[in-house]
């Protein structure tokens, strides 16, 4: 049971705290410092602003989508692009037929 509370407890230390000259001539001391080394390479701060939306479908992502005005705005302009083009496939396909009767 120690063994697992040993394991547990290992897998929370934090790179930079368990870095390899502080394991002294473990035989895992250069894996360690390889991963301590590929943490201090990855790129801190905020990540870079977004490209400015080119094409209609881009800028609709951004507006509705992306980022914090992300909303249920497109569900309702797909209900109401649905029923737009259903009532004008049926118009041109059923109802303009029968419109003189």
């Amino acid at each position: 049971m120690s063994f697992v509370i040993r394991r547990q407890l290992s897998t929370i230390i934090p790179p930079k705290i368990a870095s390899a000259k502080n394991l002294g001539s473990n035989p895992n001391a250069k894996r360690m410092a390889e991963v301590v080394s590929f943490y201090k390479k990855l790129p801190t701060g905020p990540a870079p602003a977004a490209k400015k939306a080119i094409n209609p479908l881009a800028r609709y992502r951004a507006a509705y989508f992306d980022g914090d005005n992300a909303s249920g705005k497109p569900l309702v302009h797909l209900a109401i692009a649905v029923i737009i083009l259903g009532y004008t496939w049926e118009y041109q396909t059923h109802l303009k037929h029968h419109k003189d009767h």
